[in-house]
């Protein structure tokens, strides 16, 4: 394929726009969601198998559990954080939560 077939031409745009975000009181188990949420709590918990860290973020509609299995802490994820996560959605310790979500640290 020649380099000049996948050049955006004028007006258009190479990749398609991003999708919308959720209110994060729209996650469903077993569904994936994006959504953008501020972090609320930050906890660390030691099991025999290793640490996690559990981070809650939510909006004016909720708040969404989300587990990164192995970590201890992730650099920037701090209180007042704002992130935007995708993932799906499943149970954890009987409380909805994304293991392992794409996040992204966005600005206000």
């Amino acid at each position: 394929m020649a380099l000049s077939a996948i050049t955006p031409t004028a007006g258009s745009e190479l990749n398609d726009p991003a999708p919308a975000t959720a209110p994060i009181n729209q996650a469903r188990w077993r569904n994936r969601i994006r959504a953008t949420g501020t972090v609320r709590a930050l906890r660390v918990q030691e099991t025999q198998t290793g640490s996690s860290l559990g981070c809650e973020i939510g909006d004016e509609a909720g708040s969404l559990l989300l587990v990164f299995p192995g970590r201890r802490r992730i650099p920037g994820m701090e209180l007042g954080a704002r992130v935007l996560v995708e993932g799906m959605v499943g149970r954890w310790r009987r409380q909805l939560a994304i293991l392992n979500p794409y996040y992204e640290l966005v600005g206000e």
